[in-house]
């Protein structure tokens, strides 16, 4: 999960950084260094939102897929 699409999902959650941290049981340094770019997430990260959001692991990867396509389609649009 890239930084940005857990901006994304932080946000689709409405909660602010520090909101999100501390659900999740990180540091408010830790989600906004991931989200800004500056840290990538580490498994024991990734296991934490999983398990605190219940979700499946593949959701992630639809989530990234999807996103991909959705640019995909607005560059598309954009460009036409």
């Amino acid at each position: 999960m890239t930084g940005e699409q857990l901006r994304e999902l932080r946000e689709a959650l409405v909660m602010s950084q520090r909101e999100f941290a501390e659900m999740v049981g990180v540091s408010y340094s830790t989600i906004s260094n991931i989200e800004s770019g500056a840290r990538t997430m580490s498994l024991l990260t990734r296991a934490k939102i999983v398990q605190k959001i219940q979700l499946d692991e593949g959701l992630f990867i639809f989530v990234e897929k999807s996103q991909k396509l959705n640019r995909l389609i607005h560059n598309l649009m954009i460009n036409h």
